[in-house]
C-alpha cells in the first residue's frame, strides 16, 4: 500500500481527484442503493452520472491538439465509468445486487490499479499539467510554477525561480508578440539548460526544433574544433575544399583566437545546447565547448591560428551555410554513434579471456506486469537468471575478465540496474521507495538486495560516456568503488538519474517540458548521482581517455573504428 500511495501521491491533482472521485462514487452508490431499493430507476440513473461526468471532463480537459494524450491518460477511468453504468443497468434488470456489486467493485479497483501502473510504467507521464488552452507566455509561466512545486531537485540544485522568471518570461513574451516560433523554441531550450539536468527537456514539433537548433548552432566556417590533453584547441573535420583550408587551417591546426578573443576564453562562454545530445556535467561541457564554439562567429569570423611553419596567422572567414551538420558529425564521432554495437543485454567474447556485456537501455521487458512486479521487488529474478546463465557460459569458455559497455545508455528501469550490478558486486544494494514532499525526500520503504554476486572475483571495466544516463548511471554508481572495477571513458556520464514523470503541456500541445519527480536516493536520503548547482560530476572516471593532437586527428579521421573499446581491451588485458 505504501508503494501505491507513493505512486499516486506524485501524480498531478487532476489524476488524484479522478481516482478519488471514482472510488468514492462506487461506495456512495452502494450505500444509496440501500435507501433507493424501491426506486431502482432513480438509482440506475445515478449510476450513469460518473459516465456523464467523465464525458464532460474529456470535453473540458482534453489536451488541445493532442487527443492521444487524453486517451492514454484517462481511458482506464472511462472504462470504470462504463462499469458503473452497466452495474446500474444490470441491477435494474433484477440481477443480484450483491453479485453485481462484487463484480463491479473488483473490476473497477483492478482497472484503477492498472491505470496507476500503466501511467507510470508505460506512458511515464504521471504528473501532467495542462496549459494547452492558453498562449505561449501564460503556459510558460505555468510551467515554471509547476516545476517550482514538483521538480525533485529544486533544493539539491538551488534553483532560483525568481531569476528564471526574470530572464526567460520576457524572451517568451517577445517571441509571442512577434509570433516567432523559432525564438520561442530557442528560449525553451535555453530555459531547460539552466537546470543542468538531462531529464529536464523540451519535446514537440520536430521540424521547428530542428530549425531552432540549426539557427542556434551558427555558421559553418569549414571546420570544427576539439581540445587536446595539453589544453590546446585544434581544428578537426576540416573541409579541404573550404576557404579555411586554403588559408592554412588543416587537421590538427592549433586555433589561438576567436574574433580577437583567446580561444579558450571564448570557449568558456559557450552553452552546449542541443536536442540530440545533452551536456550536464562541467567535465562534459568543457570537452564539448570547442565543438559548439566552432559555429559561433557571426557572418564573418576572424580566427587566429598557428600555421604549418609555427607562425601565428589570422584568417577572415565567411560563414557559408549551417554548421549543425558538421557539429553533429563531431559529436557522433565523440560518442561513437557509428561504432558502439550490440543488441541490448547481448553478451560475447571479445578475446580468448575477455567477456563483453552490452547494455544500451534498462528495458529487459516492456510487459507492464514484469515492470510492476519488478519495481515492487526492486529486483528481477528472471533477468538475473538469464544473465547469470550467459555469463556462466562465457566463464566456461575462459572468461576471466569482462567489459560492461553502458555507453550511449538511454536509461530505463532502476530495478534492472540493481539486478545487473548484483552480479558483479558483493555490496548489498539499497532500494528505497521515496517521494518528494515539502522540499525533502521521504522514504516510504527501505530494503537491500541480496548479497549473491558471482562475478566479483574478476577484473571489470565499465565503459561510459556523456550519453550514459539515468538508470545506466545507476549501474555505474552501484559498481564504482567495488573490488576490481574500473570506470573508463572519454567523457563522464550524464550526471542525472532521478525518476522521470513530470510534464507540462504548453500552448496548443505543440511542446511540453518534461522533468523528474520521483526521488532516487541512497540510505542517507541523498540523490545518488545527480550534480548540484556547480555541475561537478559525482561519478568520476577511474581511467579518463584523453587525446594528444596526433590522437585527435586519428580519432576523428576514423569514425568507423571503436578506439575507446580498443583502449579498454588493452587496459583490461594488463589487469
Amino acid at each position: 500500500m505504501k508503494f501505491i500511495y507513493g505512486l499516486v501521491y506524485q501524480m498531478d491533482r487532476t489524476m488524484q481527484f479522478l481516482y478519488l472521485f471514482f472510488v468514492s462514487a462506487l461506495f456512495i452508490l452502494a450505500i444509496l442503493h440501500h435507501f433507493l431499493k424501491k426506486h431502482l430507476k432513480i438509482w440506475s440513473v445515478l449510476c450513469l452520472m460518473p459516465l456523464v461526468f467523465f464525458s464532460a471532463f474529456l470535453i473540458k480537459e482534453s489536451y488541445r491538439g493532442d487527443m492521444e494524450l487524453t486517451i492514454c491518460r484517462y481511458a482506464a477511468l472511462g472504462i470504470v465509468a462504463l462499469f458503473i453504468a452497466v452495474w446500474g443497468l444490470t441491477v435494474l434488470l433484477k440481477r443480484s445486487f450483491l453479485r453485481c456489486t462484487v463484480a463491479t467493485f473488483t473490476a473497477s479497483i483492478l482497472m484503477i490499479f492498472i491505470s496507476v501502473i500503466t501511467v507510470w510504467a508505460v506512458w511515464n507521464r504521471p504528473n501532467v499539467s495542462n496549459y494547452s488552452h492558453v498562449g505561449w507566455t501564460e503556459s510558460f509561466e505555468g510551467a515554471v510554477d509547476t516545476m517550482e512545486q514538483y521538480y525533485v531537485l529544486n533544493n539539491w540544485k538551488d534553483i532560483d525561480y525568481d531569476k528564471i522568471r526574470e530572464d526567460y518570461i520576457p524572451k517568451i513574451r517577445d517571441a509571442e508578440k512577434r509570433n516567432d516560433e523559432i525564438a520561442y523554441v530557442t528560449a525553451l531550450f535555453e530555459f531547460v539548460y539552466e537546470f543542468g539536468d538531462g531529464h529536464v527537456r523540451v519535446r514537440g514539433n520536430k521540424a521547428k526544433i530542428d530549425a531552432a537548433m540549426t539557427k542556434y548552432a551558427g555558421k559553418d566556417y569549414g571546420f570544427s574544433m576539439f581540445r587536446t590533453e595539453d589544453g590546446d584547441i585544434v581544428a578537426i573535420l576540416v573541409n579541404e575544399e573550404s576557404e579555411c583550408f586554403k588559408k592554412g587551417i588543416h587537421e590538427g591546426t592549433i586555433i589561438t583566437k576567436w574574433n580577437g578573443v583567446p580561444v579558450n576564453q571564448a570557449s568558456a562562454r559557450v552553452k552546449c545546447i542541443d536536442d540530440n545530445y545533452s551536456f550536464q556535467t562541467r567535465d562534459n561541457i568543457f570537452i564539448a565547448q570547442p565543438i559548439f564554439l566552432a559555429g559561433l562567429g557571426g557572418d564573418r569570423l576572424s580566427v587566429g591560428f598557428i600555421d604549418d611553419e609555427g607562425h601565428e596567422e589570422t584568417a577572415i572567414l565567411e560563414g557559408r551555410g549551417d554548421y549543425i551538420n558538421r557539429r553533429n558529425e563531431a559529436l557522433a564521432i565523440l560518442f561513437g554513434d557509428k561504432v558502439i554495437r550490440g543488441d541490448n543485454y547481448s553478451t560475447r567474447m571479445i578475446d580468448d579471456n575477455i567477456g563483453y556485456l552490452r547494455v544500451y537501455e534498462e528495458a529487459y521487458s516492456t510487459s507492464p506486469m514484469f515492470v510492476a512486479s519488478s519495481v515492487v521487488n526492486g529486483f528481477s529474478e528472471k533477468m538475473y537468471k538469464d544473465l547469470d546463465s550467459r555469463l556462466s557460459e562465457m566463464r566456461s569458455k575462459g572468461m576471466d575478465r569482462i567489459i560492461i559497455d553502458v555507453r550511449n545508455n538511454q536509461g530505463g528501469n532502476g530495478f534492472e540496474s540493481r539486478t545487473i550490478a548484483s552480479l558483479f558486486t558483493s555490496t548489498p544494494l539499497p532500494y528505497n521507495i521515496s517521494i518528494y514532499k515539502d522540499g525533502d525526500y521521504k522514504v516510504l520503504l527501505r530494503s537491500k538486495s541480496e548479497n549473491r554476486a558471482k562475478y566479483n572475483d574478476i577484473p571489470i571495466v565499465v565503459l561510459v560516456n556523456g550519453e550514459t544516463c539515468s538508470a545506466g548511471e545507476e549501474i555505474v554508481h552501484y559498481l564504482k568503488g567495488s573490488r576490481g572495477v574500473t570506470v573508463m571513458g572519454n567523457t563522464t556520464t550524464w550526471g542525472n538519474c532521478q525518476g522521470t514523470g513530470g510534464s507540462v503541456v504548453l500552448s496548443g500541445s505543440k511542446y511540453d517540458i518534461c522533468f523528474p519527480i520521483n526521488p532516487t536516493v541512497d540510505d542517507s536520503n541523498i540523490p545518488i548521482v545527480d550534480t548540484k548547482a556547480n555541475r561537478v560530476c559525482r561519478l568520476k572516471l577511474d581511467y579518463e581517455i584523453t587525446y594528444s593532437k596526433e590522437e585527435i586527428i586519428d580519432f576523428f579521421a576514423n569514425p568507423n573504428e571503436d578506439k575507446v573499446l580498443e583502449e579498454a581491451v588493452e587496459y583490461i588485458k594488463g589487469k
